[in-house]
């Protein structure tokens, strides 16, 4: 792998920039949508646990969760205020609630950067029983590339390897979909020929205009297509578990 710097704020300004429209989090805010239909109600407090710039704050709270949203960075935290959100600083494994807190809780690309055994028994600790979680992590080791150790991350999972870790939690696995099956191609050439610098991963983060509306509506095309095909592959996994 290659040598891993820290994740800074300014990167993070950026992801919340591009995030309003770029394909990759328009496609996986389509799926969040779906599985939260099927998985979760309107009424339930959620934990965003690693809430980031805190636009996921947002879009939960619109649908009617009561949410609270938590982040490590004071940066995210400060870009999420607004009216209604409460906001908490702190670290994902040592979690200032307590035990039995949430009806259910979202990971949206975070438990690729922490200890994910000390942070899933936490998650486990705060929900309630029957209590549900809605977890997204980049999958397929052999993507590894400068766009993950630029981002913290620490590992790439497969479906395999996140059931086992959910399990070990002693959570249970209800639905786990691979996303980003039909741009794999794409994605594999920018990530494997992007391994050592940030020239590919700044060009995919800003797209031709023309070229991120079509790669926006295939994303979002093969996240409805989900729920009839079963995709065998791709570069981003996402899971809902819960408490038994």
């Amino acid at each position: 792998m290659v040598a891993e710097p820290s994740f800074t704020k300014e990167r993070l300004a950026v992801l919340s920039e591009i995030e309003v429209r770029h394909f990759w989090f328009a496609g996986r805010r389509a799926l969040v949508e779906r599985l939260l239909g099927r998985h979760a109600r309107a009424d339930q407090r959620v934990l965003d646990l690693g809430c980031g710039s805190g636009r996921s704050v947002e879009e939960l709270g619109r649908r009617g969760f009561a949410v609270v949203g938590l982040d490590q960075r004071c940066e995210g935290l400060f870009l999420a205020r607004g009216a209604n959100r409460w906001l908490v600083q702190a670290e994902a494994a040592r979690l200032p609630f307590r035990s039995g807190t949430f009806d259910g809780a979202v990971l949206l690309d975070v438990l690729e950067h922490v200890d994910d055994r000390a942070v899933l028994a936490e998650l486990r600790r705060l929900l309630k029983p029957e209590g549900w979680a809605l977890l997204t992590v980049p999958a397929l080791p052999w993507l590894y590339s400068y766009r993950d150790s630029a981002a913290g991350h620490r590992r790439r999972y497969t479906r395999r390897g996140l059931g086992a870790a959910l399990t070990e939690a002693r959570l249970e696995l209800r639905e786990a979909r691979y996303y980003q099956c039909l741009l794999l191609p794409l994605v594999a050439a920018t990530r494997l020929l992007g391994r050592r610098g940030p020239a590919l991963r700044d060009l995919e983060d800003r797209p031709h205009p023309l070229v991120n509306r079509l790669l926006g509506w295939i994303s979002r095309a093969e996240v409805a297509l989900g729920d009839v095909v079963s995709w065998p592959v791709g570069s981003s996994l996402a899971a809902v578990c819960r408490k038994g």
